[in-house]
């Protein structure tokens, strides 16, 4: 008798992005609009506040604009889809020059 043989199918999906490139970090925040964006899985508003609070402590003037205004990038794969496809123009109309990506356990 053989054993038993199964098709497996691997939990990664194939990969859409390739290698982005690293660019220079600013040396403060100060006059800067940082986006913040979450998938809604894990605590984001509170650690949005801690962040902030030190941003602002340490940088002084920043400006960030919240996650609700770019929608839940972890939801269902056509309301992914539809957040990603909108999220460079959305960054670009919000003025963002840096972003906070929260994503949960």
């Amino acid at each position: 008798m053989s054993e038993p043989r199964y098709e497996v199918l691997g939990p990664l999906g194939p990969r859409e992005v390739g290698d982005v490139a690293e660019h220079e970090r600013p040396e403060t925040l100060r006059g800067r609009r940082v986006a913040y964006l979450w998938d809604e899985l894990f605590r984001g508003p509170e650690m949005f506040d801690v962040i902030s609070q030190v941003a602002r402590e340490r940088h002084g003037e920043v400006e960030f604009v919240g996650w609700e205004e770019f929608g839940n990038f972890h939801a269902s794969a056509a309301e992914e889809r539809r957040v990603l496809d909108a999220l460079p123009e959305l960054l670009r109309a919000h003025r963002v020059d840096l972003v906070v990506a929260a994503v949960g356990a």
